[in-house]
């Protein structure tokens, strides 16, 4: 598989820039982040870096967790673009 978010340098065209890529240390990596970030609410970037950070953080996956692997995880494996992710998500509501 590869991976979507290798270190890539550049500047956040954000308010709060700096404090935001540190609060998202592992989708500011992303080459796509700013896309993220232009097209998503906050809260679903907060979700989406829990959801890979815990992914990255498992010892072993387990059959059950690949049974319904988050679409964020496989976004970050480079399983489906940035565009796809975009279009499942635009719709999506945090309750």
């Amino acid at each position: 598989m590869r991976n979507r978010c290798k270190k890539t340098a550049f500047k956040i065209g954000l308010k709060n820039g700096l404090q935001r890529a540190r609060k998202w240390e592992i989708l500011s990596e992303c080459r796509d982040f700013l896309l993220l970030v232009q097209n998503m609410d906050l809260e679903l970037l907060d979700l989406f870096e829990i959801q890979i950070e815990e992914y990255l953080n498992m010892y072993e996956l387990t059959e059950h967790y690949l049974e319904k692997v988050p679409m964020s995880v496989c976004w970050y494996e480079g399983l489906i673009d940035t565009e796809m992710l975009l279009m499942e998500m635009k719709d999506y509501v945090l309750l």
